[in-house]
């Protein structure tokens, strides 16, 4: 439970710095001068309204993209230094590199020096990886999908938090200090920070990579650290490359909302800057239970029906997703804020539920190379941000095309659900094939002097890693 905790709040507070600029955006703008009529609002940094148009919308994108870029590269090679490291340093690592490149944020003065800052800073979202491949190693395959979803869903309840409790100490250093516009979002940048030094040492003197303590590869059923080529080969499995794609669809769709809900909000239904985070809230705040919610689902699905629930549960997820996003960005002004928020909470348990079902899914793919799909799969998750801020947000000045063509993104990976198969756990319309079914039954018959013993999920059907099992089922024995 200390790596349970360790793992989520590292990610939890990761959002924080990761994406403190996000809600703050609307006087940082100013301040940076990158506003279309930047002119006017110098003479009245305080009153004057932002015009963000064509110049002011292609900086601030470039920003958004660059704020998800670098955690693409390093998500994608942290399977690796997770083999080498262990996931408690690992996650110490990310926390202070992150802190500098947090504190960093307040030498910002410009729109380039902004691109720089975010993109360094998108370094902290690789705490995912570690969330995930920590759990997987630590629970029991019988609760891994819940396990993995409830740790990652209240790590993006950080994203959450961040739209409300960066404008809120914006509003304290500026209301209630007194300090200028400039220094308030700066000293508020702070925060993020110094927590991360505090958790980094909690981490590191109070957990332990496993529950008996160093990492080893051994426990995951290898005696080899990765290589470039182990990549190559997870990524030449077609269903670990769809699942990439199909995480980039829910996850990397979280990501873009962090960025622009806040901003939306404020520019689109005139709400003021801190009710327009607290409204954003309502997509992150999701994450408290509807992660969990789709990792318990994807569970329940494989006790009934093994690994074409899980499928089941996962398509039924991105279905949802995209059907909500989709009415979303049909939302329009004249309708209010309020039936935004209401299609905004739905359309985001949709979200969260996906995100716990692909994660349910993860530990069974190649279970000796977790590290590495666990990576692979996180890393396609940032790079759907990517791809969706530049080819759906970026590419309009409508306000709300945007929002219905990322739906159309997240319906298309959504329908290649139907095209995962594994001759040993079956696909969305049966279970394993005859061949693989009589083959198991034949050593279940053997090793239990031809009475057939009873069938679980785990190795026999590519679970979770076969010390993991042997361990859990040692334990059950006792």
């Amino acid at each position: 439970m200390r790596a349970f905790w360790a793992a989520t709040l590292a990610f939890m507070l990761a959002f924080i710095g990761w994406f403190a600029f996000a809600p703050l955006m609307t006087v940082v703008r100013k301040d940076i001068g990158v506003c279309d009529n930047d002119a006017a609002v110098q003479l009245d940094i305080e009153n004057v309204k932002c015009v963000c148009k064509k110049g002011c919308k292609t900086t601030l994108g470039n920003a958004k993209m660059a704020s998800v870029s670098f955690d693409v590269f390093t998500r994608f090679i942290l399977g690796s230094v997770i083999e080498v490291m262990g996931p408690k340093n690992t996650d110490v690592m990310l926390l202070l590199f992150g802190s500098l490149f947090v504190s960093s944020g307040l030498l910002v003065t410009n729109g380039t020096a902004l691109i720089i800052v975010r993109f360094f800073v998108s370094c902290l979202g690789s705490t995912f990886v570690v969330n995930q491949f920590w759990n997987s190693i630590m629970f029991d395959r019988s609760v891994v999908g819940t396990a993995n979803a409830t740790a990652g869903g209240w790590g993006n309840l950080g994203g959450g938090l961040t739209q409300t409790l960066m404008p809120l100490l914006y509003r304290f250093w500026h209301d209630g200090v007194g300090l200028s516009l400039s220094a308030s979002w700066r000293a508020a940048m702070m925060f993020p920070a110094v927590v991360y030094v505090f958790l980094a040492c909690w981490i590191f003197f109070c957990s332990q990579d496993t529950t008996t303590g160093k990492f080893d590869t051994a426990v995951l059923g290898k005696s080899q650290k990765a290589s470039p080529m182990t990549y190559l080969k997870c990524l030449a499995d077609y269903r670990v490359f769809l699942m990439i794609f199909q995480y980039s669809a829910c996850f990397g769709c979280e990501l873009v909302m962090n960025n622009t809900l806040a901003t939306h909000f404020h520019d689109y239904f005139g709400v003021d800057l801190v009710a327009a985070g607290v409204l954003a809230m309502g997509f992150g705040g999701m994450n408290l239970f509807a992660r969990s919610l789709g990792g318990i689902f994807s569970d329940w699905c494989n006790v009934k029906f093994a690994m074409p629930g899980r499928l089941w549960a996962h398509f039924i997820a991105l279905f949802g997703q995209a059907v909500f996003l989709f009415l979303f960005g049909c939302v329009t002004s004249d309708m209010g804020w309020p039936v935004a928020l209401l299609v905004l909470i739905i359309f985001s348990i949709f979200v969260n539920m996906a995100e716990g079902t692909s994660y349910g899914i993860v530990p069974y793919m190649i279970p000796t190379e977790l590290a590495i799909v666990s990576a692979m799969v996180g890393a396609g998750g940032t790079l759907g941000a990517v791809i969706a801020t530049r080819l759906c947000y970026m590419t309009t000045e409508d306000d709300l095309l945007p929002f219905q063509l990322h739906a159309g993104y997240v319906m298309f990976w959504a329908l290649t659900c139907f095209l995962m198969k594994w001759d040993h756990m079956g696909s969305m319309f049966g279970g394993p094939s005859e061949a693989c079914a009589q083959k198991e039954y034949q050593e279940q018959s053997a090793t239990t002097g031809g009475v057939e013993a009873p069938t679980t999920v785990g190795v026999t059907d590519g679970g979770v890693p076969p010390q993991l099992s042997a361990d859990a089922e040692e334990e059950q024995h006792v």
